[in-house]
């Protein structure tokens, strides 16, 4: 079973592997606290290791060995690309502590699992430059609904700096017009944060809000523009319109859309002197470290301060 036809732990078969595999999903989601799609991810890779390991036989968690683990692990990761190869050995991890929790397994067995190499700050991460920045912005007409909606869209992605699920979940109560901020709910990082309303976003709000946003009962901000005119599915739905955008702007191979714009605007925090701490507390970053890729991305100071290439001339 692939990632993409995983159809989730509810809709399984009533099995024993199908029972703990329920259970786990229970458990990241209660216990871990993981946000869907992490979930699913690793599900689906939970749901390929005990396909391998027991099939339709019946689940003897006695018999499990570092090398059916190790084994599974560096198949999985093999077929992967470079992002994606260490949620394998992440996911099989979780499990390990999952069955651990149960009593199902001895602990220790985590270590059976290799660890993927990975280097965070070893290539720069995609950006937009300022100027493509406002060249996609300017080319989303606003004379309709949809293109009033998208506008608002991409000026919460490029000036506020949020995530593209962050925008699909923003709601009319976490705007408080009076003070001018804006109220970001947990979301990835399980961190809520109030941030100043930049003025081009909230006229961009106000004039979606008052003139393209149609009725409806939902408290989501951003609504679908056909009827029954309900919420955006999911980050999904913001990083196809983000696509879009980038597109009829002539930017295209670009990966992680809504992302692009996101990087865009901790690069332009960092131009303008924003310390790291204030661009981690701005996009939520739960680590320094995170934040600490973006420094790669203010290529005039590294270049004031690099050093002369051996042979050139002083």
């Amino acid at each position: 079973m692939n990632k993409t036809a995983f159809p989730g732990p509810q809709n399984s078969p009533d099995t024993e592997a199908s029972r703990w595999l329920k259970g786990f999903h229970e458990h990241l989601s209660h216990v871990q606290g993981l946000a869907p799609r992490s979930r699913r991810e690793y599900c689906a890779v939970v749901s390929r290791f005990l396909e391998g390991f027991c099939g339709p036989a019946a689940l003897d968690w006695s018999s499990l060995r570092s090398e059916h683990l190790s084994t599974f692990v560096r198949q999985e990761a093999s077929r992967l690309k470079r992002n994606a190869r260490r949620t394998p050995a992440v996911a099989i991890r979780a499990l390990l502590r999952y069955l651990k929790f149960q009593g199902a397994v001895r602990a220790g067995m985590e270590a059976a699992i290799p660890r993927t190499p990975r280097w965070k700050l070893a290539a720069l991460p995609p950006s937009l430059s300022a100027a493509e920045t406002e060249r996609v912005i300017a080319k989303v007409a606003t004379d309709t609904p949809k293109g009033q909606r998208n506008r608002a869209i991409l000026l919460l992605l490029a000036r506020m700096g949020l995530r593209a699920v962050e925008v699909a979940q923003l709601t009319l109560d976490d705007i408080d017009w009076r003070s001018g901020s804006l109220l970001i709910r947990r979301a990835k990082s399980r961190r809520e944060r109030c941030l100043p309303l930049a003025q081009d976003v909230g006229k961009a709000l106000c004039d979606y809000l008052e003139y393209g946003r149609q009725l409806s009962p939902s408290r989501t901000v951003l609504l679908r523009v056909l009827p029954p005119f309900s919420p955006l599915r999911n980050s999904a739905a913001v990083c196809k319109i983000a696509r879009r955008a980038l597109t009829r702007a002539g930017i295209v191979n670009t990966p992680a859309a809504a992302h692009l714009f996101r990087h865009a605007s901790a690069t332009r925090m960092l131009a303008s002197g924003a310390s790291f701490n204030e661009i981690a507390d701005v996009l939520g970053h739960i680590s320094l470290k995170t934040t600490a890729i973006y420094a790669k991305l203010d290529l005039a100071t590294l270049s004031a301060v690099s050093l002369p290439w051996p042979g050139s001339r002083p």
